[in-house]
This record gives structure tokens, sequence and C-alpha cells, in this order.
């Protein structure tokens, strides 16, 4: 019997499968089985995995039933103590499954192990991006969004066990419904503070449908607070997290344009949390903020001046403060391009935040990185 069985759902994915296989092979750590489900493929899946002769990779093949199904599929003849999973355009870092089941090993009572992904483009080229959001402390806070990349998580099978198969009902967010599930049924969780594998950025996810992931969203808070019976802390956090939900749904809309749709996500996250307006709207600016750091997210400052400039009348407390945090914006920017040595784009950069604010030129800092990335040659 294998330690850790990798499932991998695999649909019409065929360009990207064999790398992922490859980096399962490459671990360090290889006492594993692969499991590559087959969710229905019309591409080169089938050719491609059952190329392999490695006796440690098996083939499964099904009807197409998406992703829950596919990995669903995979766990029914899973035989490791241990299970991880990895979508089919996603990669392991070869230290990914010996970091983690180290982790485990060493702290029986850990349930589940998750540590970072990097983020990569479709030809493989790593974009200077983590996903490193950490585990909260108290548990009842995985109701503010999912903090894991699920290519990033290794799981005790018992656990696995316990919460039961991945909701096929659920379009997107399957992950977090598991993790949610995990947690209520008492799984204790650990954060790896380093990345153990690779988190595929490319087109698919570039015009993923934003309305359906809100709409999944509300589906997985829906499920939980209505059919299962809730301790008394995590009803409390019910208004809070269907806030947090209304605001990644106002992040979608914005993107997609759709500002009155925006618009209303944000005046419901406001009436669920009040407090959101306290010290000046500070903390819905953070929030508006922070959806900058979305990886479809080509250009953050235009983004940022889009979600500013489609504000309700309601939200006048933000209009106020619109070029104070713009140009915060834009100068953090402009010192992370200088930073990593991009001159050109902090240049770009420290020329919108003094256009938002003309008082930085008084900063000495500023006005050192204005003057040296005019100055010399890019």
């Amino acid at each position: 019997m294998s330690t850790v069985s990798v499932v991998i759902p695999a649909y019409n994915q065929g360009h990207f499968l064999g790398e992922a296989i490859e980096s399962v092979l490459a671990q360090t750590y290889p006492d594993f089985e692969i499991l590559v489900v087959d969710d229905g493929s019309t591409d080169d899946t089938a050719v491609i995995a059952q190329s392999y002769t490695d006796p440690r990779i098996r083939y499964i093949y099904k009807e197409n039933g998406g992703l829950s199904s596919a990995r669903n599929a995979g766990l029914r003849q899973a035989k490791g103590e241990y299970i991880s999973y990895l979508d089919s355009d996603d990669c392991f870092l070869p230290q990914k499954l010996a970091r983690l089941v180290a982790e485990l090993e060493a702290a029986p009572a850990i349930g589940l192990a998750a540590g970072q992904a990097l983020l990569m483009d479709e030809h493989g080229r790593q974009l200077g991006k983590k996903f490193d959001r950490p585990l909260p402390e108290n548990p009842v806070e995985l109701l503010l969004g999912n903090p894991l990349h699920v290519g990033s998580v290794l799981l005790r099978r018992e656990w696995q066990e316990k919460a039961g198969f991945f909701d096929e009902t659920l379009r997107s967010y399957e992950d977090w419904d598991m993790w949610l599930r995990l947690a209520l049924a008492g799984c204790r969780m650990r954060y790896v503070p380093e990345p153990v594998s690779l988190y595929r950025f490319h087109s698919a996810q570039m015009t993923r449908d934003g309305r359906q992931m809100t709409t999944a969203t509300f589906a997985v808070l829906d499920k939980l607070f209505n059919k299962f019976v809730m301790p008394d802390e995590w009803q409390a956090m019910r208004d809070k997290a269907y806030s947090w939900a209304r605001l990644r749904g106002a992040a979608q809309a914005y993107h997609a344009g759709a500002y009155a749709e925006g618009q209303e996500h944000l005046a419901q996250a406001v009436a669920l949390s009040p407090d959101l307006l306290a010290e000046n709207g500070q903390p819905l600016a953070n929030a508006i903020a922070a959806w900058t750091n979305l990886p479809k997210i080509a250009d953050p400052l235009h983004y940022l001046e889009t979600v500013y400039d489609n504000l309700s009348p309601e939200l006048s407390i933000l209009a106020h403060r619109r070029n104070q945090d713009l140009s915060q914006a834009a100068m953090a920017a402009a010192f992370r391009a200088y930073n990593r040595g991009d001159k050109r784009q902090a240049r770009t950069a420290v020329r919108r935040a003094i256009r938002y604010q003309p008082a930085w030129l008084k900063n000495r800092g500023v006005l050192s990185i204005f003057l040296r990335t005019h100055l010399s040659p890019s």
C-alpha cells in the first residue's frame, strides 16, 4: 500500500497533463500512487496518461461529470494513508509530498497540512506571485473565504472519510466546501509557510465566469448554514461571512464591467457589516485594495480607478478618499517595482502617484525614486 494517493482529475487538458504527472514522479518522496481520472475527455488525455509504464500510475476513465465527480472517482479507488489532489494543469514542487508527510507524521493530531503555491502562466513561466494566504488561527474564520490552493494540501485519509466526498452540485469552490466540512468535523489544520506547488494561471481562469464563482460562494454558505448544525461561534459569524462573500462578488462584478451589480454587492456587504465604514471607510478601502492582488487583474491601478469611479452615491465616504487611496496604491506599486529592478514600471507608477497627490514630491524617498527612474537608463 502506498503512503500517499495523488488524485489527478483530467478533462481535455492533455497538453498540461504530462507535466503534472512528471511533477509527481519527480517527488523526493517516492512512496505514492497516482490516480489519473479521465472525466470523459475528447482530446489526447487517455493517450498521454496511458503512455506511462510506471506501476504507480493508474488510469481511470469515467463519463463526464465535472471536477468534483472526477475527484470522487479517484478517492473511491485511493489506497493511501494520505490523500493529495493535483489539478491536471498544475504541478507539485519536488519536495511537496516529503515536506507535508513529515509535517503530519510529526504531529498525529493534525489532519491536514497545507503549503503555499507559486503562480505560473500557461507556458510554465513563474509570475512572481504566491498563493500564500495562511490558515486562520481560529477555524471559524474559514467562513470568510478559501485560503488554500487545492494542490498544496495533504490530508489524512481518515479525515477525508469523516468529511465525505466533494459536493458534485458545486461548479466552483468545492474545495472550500470540503475544508469547511473538515473544520466542522474537528479536523485540525496546519499551515506550512513555504511553496510546495505550482498553480497555473492561464486563459481558462482569465475568462472564468465571475458570476458562476459568486453563485458558488453563496451556495457553499447557504448549504452550511441551512443544512448543518452549526456551533454558536459559527452561527455568530453568519452576517460577516455573507458580507465578505458580497465583497468577493463585488470584486468579480467590477472586473466584468457589471458596475451596477458591483454596487449592489457593496451595499449588501455594508448592510451586513456596518463596521466596514468605520474610521472613514478604512476597512472597506482595505478590502477593495486587496482585490488588486487577484491574479486576473492585469493592471491593478486601472482596476482600482474603475472601482472608485463607479461607486454608488451611498458610498461617498469612499469617493472622498479616492485620490488618497489611489496615490498610496500607486506608490506601493512603484516601490515594489523599483526594488525588483523594474525601473520602467516604477517610473510609470510613481508618475501616477504624483498625479493623484502632488504632495508626494515633498517626500525624499519618493523624490529619490522619481529622479533615479527618470535620469538613469531603464
